[in-house]
């Protein structure tokens, strides 16, 4: 029960590594807001959770518009009273395409999603963290953040981003007691991989996809005090797959 009685926010909760993050968060005693923009999965996921009496609820939004990520934090803390988690996990790929291959509305979408949601969640709860003198935040990256060819253009760009942003958040809030650290995972079993045929797989030093609960295990860990020297981090977990790059 690492997590006992902390309010988390679940971006991009619907599915994939955020699901299973909510999931294990929940496990471990956490109250959980799951966000995402599916209502029909949101749902299923609450009530799975509700099951196991497990409080939780599900608000849907679109993390790209910041009167919708406003809306959720005010309603965590209608139901809460309190924010100590967020986990900025939504995000979508660019199959990749090179930057003359990528429409610019792709780009812009990608880029939305995957670095303006983290800022304005990041925008919207800091305030929250700064008066109550401590919170988490949990940016998910890639290999992308490491090297290219994990993804396209616009998506190896945006986890490139995602690393910078999450340093930044250390540096500027790190001594207001506010922890940001980034997780950098591999080739998941995750619908957003789901069908995608991949040699990087005969890469591995594993020899296998990663699990999302392998991820949702460290999302645990950066979430709890024991990873409370962990500032501006980047943590990857691919398997092995960036050590022969």
């Amino acid at each position: 029960m690492k997590l006992k009685d902390r309010v988390a926010i679940i971006f991009g909760g619907t599915s994939g590594l955020g699901e299973a993050t909510a999931k294990a968060y929940a496990d471990e005693g956490a109250k959980l807001v799951v966000v995402g923009r599916d209502k029909s999965k949101g749902n299923r996921i609450i009530s799975e959770l509700q099951s196991r009496n497990q409080e939780s609820i599900f608000v849907e939004a679109d993390v790209s518009k910041a009167a919708e990520v406003q809306a959720v934090v005010n309603k965590t803390l209608e139901k809460f009273e309190q924010i100590d988690i967020l986990y900025n996990g939504a995000g979508i790929h660019d199959a990749y395409k090179t930057a003359i291959e990528l429409d610019e509305d792709e780009y812009e979408k990608l880029m939305d999603i995957n670095v303006k949601g983290p800022y304005l969640a990041s925008k919207a709860v800091i305030p929250h963290f700064l008066k109550r003198g401590k919170g988490v935040i949990i940016n998910i990256g890639s290999q992308s953040t490491h090297v290219a060819g994990a993804g396209g253009s616009a998506y190896v760009t945006s986890k490139h981003a995602i690393e910078g942003f999450t340093k930044q958040l250390a540096y500027d809030f790190g001594s207001k007691g506010i922890k940001a650290n980034l997780i950098a995972p591999g080739f998941i079993e995750s619908p957003m991989t789901e069908g995608i045929e991949d040699k990087r797989l005969n890469d591995i030093p594993a020899q296998r996809a990663g699990k999302p609960e392998e991820i949702a295990a460290l999302a645990v860990f950066l979430a709890s005090d024991d990873s409370n020297y962990m500032h501006g981090s980047t943590v990857t977990m691919d398997g092995g797959w960036t050590t022969g790059r």
